[in-house]
């Protein structure tokens, strides 16, 4: 699924449109009733992790206290250097905001999966106002155009992805929800402290979690701690630290966890501002045969016993695997 720095990236295409009135819906949900989203009103939007969250009302003047988020330094700065050239997003061309600059964000285009989970109708009364939505594999937001097939399928046909949401604004903008989870809550569940993104991201915390005798590949992907962190942060950042992936975060030293957290907020901040930027992403070792010494790059899937197992990309060289008591000496 898109990781934190991309679900910003839709966060702040879809802030524009808070304050409209969604005028017509669409979409291929069976679940969810879009018609009921009609003549609701979007009054906001806020991020957490890998998961968005809007707030529909009936009213206009509707507002929900104290919902909107608290300033994210890194969000704020990389929405500023962004807002010069909207298509510096390096995402397909052609989407447009409200204002009528072009903008769009998508993840890995060649292919859509047809996996939803939509719980009720709209919300009734005070309750459940708000609207999570969590994103596949192939998880994206467009703005006033929709994807096309960007290859033919197995069995030869080039069929567009299918929408499973599309709201059209009273402002004459649209957007269109691919391959998500959807479903009504009465308030967004939101932990800052475990956000890799957010000013508030405790590491002491994450320091914490970080020290269990276990595999800190698995630690990593534990949103309770690293919310909006995915593989390809989690490969990136253990190169970066020359940790390997099964090393048993007990047998880390203090100093060694600490550079791990460090390397995990700056990729995840850089990554963020480069998506404003137009900057691709760069990877050493995530999807690599060689890392940037040249060494050859393993690849194997790890993850906990009875639990989901996920590609892991790693160089034996530059992230040796060591014992526990051989760790505790050499960097200590």
């Amino acid at each position: 699924m898109p990781e934190g720095p991309l679900v910003r990236k839709f966060h702040h295409l879809i802030s524009p449109f808070v304050g409209q009135q969604v005028v017509k819906t669409g979409g291929s949900s069976k679940k969810l009733q879009p018609a009921g989203l009609q003549s609701l009103w979007l009054q906001d939007t806020q991020v957490h992790g890998k998961k968005l969250f809007l707030r529909f009302d009936p009213d206009e003047e509707m507002e929900a206290p104290g919902s909107s988020p608290p300033p994210e330094p890194p969000q704020k700065e990389a929405q500023k250097e962004g807002a010069a050239d909207p298509k510096q997003a390096g995402e397909p061309s052609g989407q447009k905001t409200p204002d009528g600059s072009s903008q769009s964000a998508e993840l890995n285009p060649q292919g859509e999966d047809e996996s939803e989970c939509l719980e009720g109708d709209a919300p009734a009364g005070d309750a459940g106002r708000w609207l999570r939505v969590s994103f596949g594999l192939f998880g994206s937001v467009w703005v006033n155009e929709f994807s096309r097939a960007k290859k033919a399928n197995k069995r030869g046909d080039w069929r567009d992805p299918s929408p499973r949401l599309v709201l059209y604004f009273g402002g004459g903008g649209f957007l269109a929800f691919y391959n998500c989870q959807m479903s009504w809550s009465s308030s967004p569940v939101v932990t800052p402290a475990c956000d890799i993104l957010s000013e508030k991201f405790h590491r002491g915390q994450a320091l914490e979690a970080l020290g269990q005798a276990q595999p800190v590949c698995y630690t990593l992907l534990d949103q309770r701690y690293f919310s909006g962190l995915g593989n390809i942060i989690k490969n990136e950042v253990l190169y970066r630290a020359g940790i390997h992936p099964l090393s048993l975060g007990s047998a880390l030293s203090a100093p060694r966890r600490e550079a791990l957290v460090d390397h995990v907020v700056e990729f995840s901040t850089a990554w963020l501002q480069g998506k404003f930027q137009g900057r691709p992403q760069h990877t050493q070792v995530y999807q690599k045969e060689q890392c940037p010494a040249g060494h050859q790059v393993m690849k194997e899937a790890f993850g906990p016993p009875g639990g989901f197992q996920r590609v892991t990309w790693w160089c034996p060289q530059c992230q040796p695997q060591l014992s526990e008591e051989l760790e505790q000496r050499q960097f200590s």
